[in-house]
């Protein structure tokens, strides 16, 4: 039988990790002298619909890769792992987490995420780094396959972060990533076995 996660734990744990994320990062850019208001600025219109575009289309390529593993697996075992991943890692955690508890853990993670590692890492380390630190923070030994993917949505994330010269592109893209993807976990939408 599958391990069954307390919705209280679970929010718990999020909350924690991402009010400990912000705290590092507000006490980093105090002693390196980074200036987030700058990045936090900018934010018109066109920037909120490019994140939210951005934030759907990596939510899409996520179910589209699992879709894609269930039917490529045979060929490519390694890929069976993001699936294997989705159903005993993901849906567990999620099982019972209310729509208003995805609004939050989406929002938090976003948010907190976001500041952490494009406004204080990519500045301080650069691009490539902090993505592949954003994938490390993803990291499954069993899933290498997710982390692959969580390094490349740090690249993307923090791309659109350079293009646009806002934290609000990668803030609002990573929530709505977090909100549609656990959302699809959650009540199993394109996640069960087929």
């Amino acid at each position: 039988m599958q391990m069954r996660y307390k919705r209280s734990h679970v929010l718990n744990i999020v909350l924690v990790m991402e009010a400990a994320l912000l705290l590092v990062a507000t006490v980093w850019t105090y002693i390196a002298q980074l200036d987030l208001i700058a990045l936090l600025k900018t934010f018109t219109p066109g920037l909120m619909l490019i994140g939210l575009a951005l934030g759907a289309g990596m939510s899409l390529f996520s179910l589209a890769i699992t879709i894609a593993t269930k039917r490529l697996s045979n060929k490519f075992p390694a890929l069976a792992s993001f699936d294997e991943f989705v159903r005993t890692t993901l849906q567990p955690i999620f099982s019972e987490v209310t729509p208003l508890d995805i609004i939050l853990i989406a929002a938090a993670s976003g948010f907190c995420e976001e500041v952490f590692f494009r406004g204080v890492l990519q500045q301080q380390f650069g691009l490539i780094i902090a993505s592949l630190i954003f994938g490390l923070f993803h990291y499954g030994r069993k899933y290498l396959i997710y982390t692959v993917w969580a390094a490349l949505a740090g690249m993307l994330l923090g791309a659109s972060m350079e293009w646009s010269h806002s934290l609000w592109v990668p803030i609002l893209a990573h929530a709505l990533n977090n909100l549609l993807s656990i959302g699809m976990v959650r009540y199993k939408i394109g996640y069960e076995r087929q």
